[in-house]
Order: C-alpha cells, then structure tokens, then sequence
C-alpha cells in the first residue's frame, strides 16, 4: 500500500464509521483523529497555534482508542478546541497501555464547516489487529 495512513467511510444510520490501516500504532490513532475531525467538520484545520498535552491510559488498545477520541470529541464540543494535528506516542505503561500526545489546533470557528455533533466513540465491532506489518481497526462514533 502506498500511503502511511489510508481511512475509509462506512456507512451506518446514527452512527458515523471508518476504517483505518497505517504502518504504525500511533498512525493508526492519527487516522482514528482524522477520520473524527472528518465526521465533524467539512474543513478541519490542518495544524494550530495553541497546544494542549494529553495523557491516557488504559488496559488494552481498543479502551485507548475510545477514551483518546472521546476526549477529543470533549476538546471540540465542550472547550471549543479542535486539534488540527498530534503527535503521538503509545507505550506498555504500569497502567497498561498508555497514550501522551501533543495536539496542535484552533479555536472552533464557523470556517470549519461544522457538520454535526458526534455523541461518543463506541466499542461497537471495535478490534485493532495487525495483519501483514499493517495496523487495522475500524470505528463507529455515535451521532
């Protein structure tokens, strides 16, 4: 596959899915970020001037990936920052798996083109695997 992240709509009633494949576990939360911001705004901004630090933890991958993207929908719908770029870094932690990153972003703005509210990330068919060197999940987010 030629890129490093690839995301793919799925279709569903209330709900708003994607697929995600990237050569990396972080790359994979990137596209996770992506295809959220992809749900919300018609046009997310690429990158930011203000920074905020994030720092989850979790027992496995799939309750990370749920609390990273419940926690960015908090950021968007509640303090009105919508982060346009992460830098990301998972690791084995003694809390089980843990995930800091720096996001970059904006203050929500009608240029954005907001499309809707999103309600929350769901464990709904939630697996992340690694098949053939390639990390894969898909995401369902509640609308």
């Amino acid at each position: 596959m030629g890129g490093e992240v690839v995301v793919t709509p799925l279709d569903h009633t209330a709900e708003v899915g994607f697929q995600i494949e990237a050569k990396t576990l972080e790359g994979l939360f990137q596209g996770a970020m992506q295809g959220l911001l992809e749900a919300i705004f018609a046009h997310p901004p690429k990158g930011g001037s203000q920074r905020k630090r994030l720092r989850l933890a979790a027992s496995d991958l799939e309750t990370l990936l749920v609390r990273f993207l419940n926690e960015l929908i908090y950021l968007i719908q509640t303090k009105g920052f919508v982060p346009g770029k992460a830098r990301i870094r998972i690791e084995e932690g003694e809390e089980g798996v843990v995930l800091s990153a720096t996001l970059w972003g904006e203050p929500f703005q009608a240029a954005f083109g907001f499309l809707g509210e999103v309600k929350s990330a769901t464990f709904h068919g939630l697996a992340i695997r690694k098949e053939k060197g390639r990390w894969r999940t898909q995401v369902i987010l509640d609308v």
